[in-house]
């Protein structure tokens, strides 16, 4: 059989960094990426914890080996028990329960769990949160697609 290009096994890996400069788009979606980073309305920690646990949750072991933002090890290592765990704040808990759903089904996020987040970060940081939310998602689904080892974003 003939492949118009490469069979993906001979694709050598690449870092997301590599695979993003293949496009136009590269650098505008780099820079909407880093623009959360910065957001007055959410705060970053709180989007580091949601990405990390988005990555669980699709799979992506390079966005969880991924560091935006320093999460402590310990935090880190609870996220996966992070609704009954004390070292989550309450706004902590709300994102994380909609970014429990996001990834699956955006349109599934309730109106409790809207609700929730908007109580701490208001109708901003709701808005911030699941547009983060869907620009990390396909960050990680573009690294498992890609089987990407690292999402280094240089």
């Amino acid at each position: 059989m003939r492949y118009w290009c490469r069979r993906m096994a001979e694709v050598p890996l690449a870092t997301f960094s590599q695979v993003a400069r293949l496009e136009p788009l590269a650098r505008p979606f780099m820079a909407l990426y880093r623009s959360f980073w910065q957001l007055e309305s959410i705060p970053a920690q709180t989007l580091e914890l949601c990405r990390l646990r988005q990555a669980v949750l699709l799979g992506s072991e390079p966005a969880w080996r991924h560091e935006e933002q320093f999460i402590p090890e310990e935090k880190r290592a609870q996220l996966a028990q992070w609704s009954d765990s004390p070292l989550f704040s309450d706004s902590e808990k709300a994102c994380l329960e909609l970014t429990e759903v996001h990834p699956m089904d955006a349109r599934a996020i309730s109106d409790e769990q809207a609700d929730a987040v908007k109580a701490h970060f208001g109708d901003v940081g709701l808005v911030a949160l699941v547009q983060a939310l869907g620009v990390f998602d396909a960050v990680a689904r573009v690294g498992l697609i890609w089987d990407l080892q690292s999402l280094e974003m240089s």
